[in-house]
């Protein structure tokens, strides 16, 4: 293999000099660019090329995965916080069932995005949940300024602490499953 003579530069940086390639398409990338394989150092889109074979999810599955996870969030949302410190041991359980239930209907396929949509359900879903609360309705209605939606405000502090648990808890659940786990 000849080398042309002069300096060459990065192909996603155009002003850093370089002399590393990608060992697939043979650009020139900097050490910020370069990914380590087993095989050698790999720029990012070859990169994101050899990971999309993984990714069969089509755009069809994407609007099942949201109308999937939104009923079963909607559900988890009203159910869940309601539990108090149960909703510690509620939220893993109800990640696990929408995840699952995603996985499902979507027959196994991975979506690079999906756990981004049900993620996105699940808080749409529980802002639903706390705004239809009869105590932010009335705040609401008295002004957020006013003293007596202060303190209605105040008594719902601890509900909203709940369903910050369930979504962290829950959250976490459906990003492990449907983001990192790669079960057959």
């Amino acid at each position: 293999m000849s080398q042309t003579p002069g300096p060459h530069y990065c192909h996603y940086h155009p002003s850093i000099e370089t002399e590393l390639r990608c060992n697939k398409c043979g650009r020139y990338i900097c050490p910020k660019d370069a990914v380590r394989t087993p095989v050698g150092y790999r720029c990012k889109g070859c990169v994101k090329e050899q990971q999309d074979v993984f990714f069969n999810a089509t755009p069809i599955d994407y609007g099942v995965a949201a109308v999937v996870s939104f009923v079963l969030s909607f559900i988890a949302a009203l159910i869940v916080p309601s539990l108090g410190f149960f909703a510690i041991f509620g939220a893993p359980i109800a990640g696990a069932v929408i995840s699952e239930g995603v996985r499902l209907v979507n027959r196994k396929r991975r979506g690079r995005y999906i756990w981004a949509v049900v993620m996105a359900c699940m808080i749409v879903t529980a802002a639903m949940r706390v705004f239809s609360m009869p105590e932010v309705q009335w705040a609401l209605a008295l002004g957020l300024s006013s003293e007596g939606a202060a303190q209605l405000l105040g008594g719902l502090a601890l509900s909203l602490v709940w369903m910050i648990v369930y979504l962290v808890i829950a959250g976490g659940i459906v990003i492990a499953r449907l983001r990192f786990l790669k079960i057959g």
